[in-house]
């Protein structure tokens, strides 16, 4: 992705964007997902957790966003083919949950107040990590790339079992990314989020 002209997305701080020019992704209903993959270039940080627990968050990213994807009614497959799109994941970063402090920072009064107008802003809660992924979406026949995106995912503000470590924060936020990536196909299509 560094040689795609990406911009930032205005509706999303911090997230950045590419749609190749005048393509209908619209076309493709079919989608393959490949195997997430743990990116460990420059930028890339793990927020203290092992290569196993990352191999764990990338195996529950290629599941989650299969069966999210499925859920929402659009075939997944293994086979390229016409209308037939390729999704590609990798997990760049995770920024470290600050334990217990995250969950009291929900609990206390000015905390809840501080986490409220957090999350209204689209951020994650006081004291709480994320995870940084990257996607692109080639034609699954040409590998033309079609669209490219890197973003931050967190879990919802007032969810308190995901304030507890880092891994938990980082297994909610795998589970929203899931989630993003299937509202994003929906956009697509023109479909409100099922």
């Amino acid at each position: 992705m560094s040689a795609t002209p990406m911009r930032q997305d205005e509706d999303r701080p911090g997230a950045w964007v590419y749609r190749a020019p005048n393509v209908d992704l619209k076309r493709y209903s079919r989608f393959i997902v490949d195997p997430v993959q743990v990116y460990r270039g420059s930028g890339s940080s793990f927020g203290g957790l092992t290569d196993a627990q990352m191999q764990e968050l990338a195996q529950l990213l290629t599941t989650e966003s299969r069966r999210a994807l499925a859920a929402g009614g659009y075939p997944v497959t293994t086979q390229p083919g016409p209308d037939t799109a390729r999704i590609t994941l990798k997990l760049v970063r995770v920024d470290e949950t600050v334990g217990g402090v995250a969950t009291v920072s929900r609990i206390l009064p000015i905390g809840a107040i501080v986490n409220i107008a957090d999350g209204s802003a689209g951020g994650s809660g006081s004291f709480t990590g994320s995870v940084i992924a990257a996607a692109e979406v080639h034609d699954s026949q040409s590998s033309k790339l079609l669209a490219a995106a890197v973003r931050r995912h967190s879990p919802a503000t007032f969810d308190l079992e995901a304030t507890l470590s880092t891994m938990d924060t980082a297994r909610a936020s795998v589970h929203q990314a899931a989630q993003e990536l299937r509202a994003a196909v929906d956009r697509v299509h023109g479909r409100t989020a099922r």
